[in-house]
Parts: structure tokens; sequence; C-alpha cells
């Protein structure tokens, strides 16, 4: 990120000192045109801003993500209930598509489900879906990952932490 906003800087104060020098505002009353210095840290300065505003989706840790096939993705409340009856430890992540933190949380979920896969069982419910289950477990904040073990909430991990301490939180439940 840090790399993007310099090249946005750079970009913009070179395009702005351009634009200062071929354009010589002759009232002096333009900071973009009257003068290269002045181009340039206007330039520099809307650079700034762009690249602040055109954050790419899911950079950072979630840009090179690859989705696991060991994290099942709950469809309804029914099928949620099948799963943490059948199984001894479930790892349940709950999610929005739109908040950001659980974005970023999704890669360490996925890493784990692989980690974990045979020992516990690892499912992403979407709360914006399945507002009964949110509703039931009084989901306030997310991201939420609870863990259950022999169909009861063991464990709750609000907010977006190190993928160790869900490592942990799992490890717990399995011994």
């Amino acid at each position: 990120m840090i790399t993007r906003l310099i090249i946005g800087v750079l970009a913009g104060a070179v395009l702005g000192g351009i634009v200062g020098y071929v354009g010589k505002c002759s009232g002096g009353a333009c900071p973009l045109t009257c003068h290269p210095v002045g181009g340039m840290l206007t330039g520099a300065a809307i650079g700034l801003l762009i690249m602040l505003a055109v954050q790419p989706r899911g950079g950072g840790a979630t840009a090179n993500f690859v989705p696991s096939k060991n994290v099942i993705e709950i469809q309804s409340t029914a099928q949620f209930d099948e799963i943490v009856k059948q199984k001894p430890v479930v790892l349940a992540d709950l999610y929005a598509d739109w908040c950001g933190p659980c974005q970023r949380l999704k890669p360490a979920i996925h890493q784990l489900a692989d980690e974990y896969a045979g020992r516990a069982t690892v499912v992403g419910v979407n709360v914006d879906v399945l507002k009964e289950l949110a509703a039931r477990y009084g989901v306030s904040s997310i991201p939420d990952v609870r863990i259950f073990r022999g169909g009861k909430p063991s464990q709750q991990l609000i907010g977006l932490r190190d993928k160790q301490e869900y490592a942990a939180a799992l490890d717990a439940a399995l011994k």
C-alpha cells in the first residue's frame, strides 16, 4: 500500500509540474498552472488523494486468496444445525461481504480449514443471508468466530485477530 501511495504522489507531482511549466497562468491565481513547483505540490496532493480513494478491493493479504474446498458455506440454519450436531469440533466464521475485517480474515480461516482438515470442520456463515442464525447467537459485531464442541458453543472470538489465536482456540477444543 505504501508503494502505491508513493507512486501516486510521484506521478501527481510529475504531471502537476508539467502542467505548471506549460500552463503558466498569467494572473498567478491558479496554484496548479502558475508555477512548476506549485503544480508539483498540487499534483502530489491530488495523486495521494486519488490513490487513497481507489484502494483495490481485497488488497493485501486477500490479493492472492484461493478459497479452500474444506470450508462449507452454510446455506440454511438447518444445514448449520446439522453440521454442528454431527461434527465434534466446528469453527464457524460469521461474516458479511461488506465487512472489511471479515474479508481480511477470510484467507486465515481458509488456511485453518486446510490445516485442520479431518480434525475440525470449518463453516462460513453470511450473517446478512442467515439473519435468523445471527440473531440466535446474538451476533452484534463481526467478524465473529465461534467454536462449537459437541454441538454446543465453547468459545467466541470477536473482531479481527491473528491466525494463531484461532488455531489456539481450535487446539483447545480438540483436546
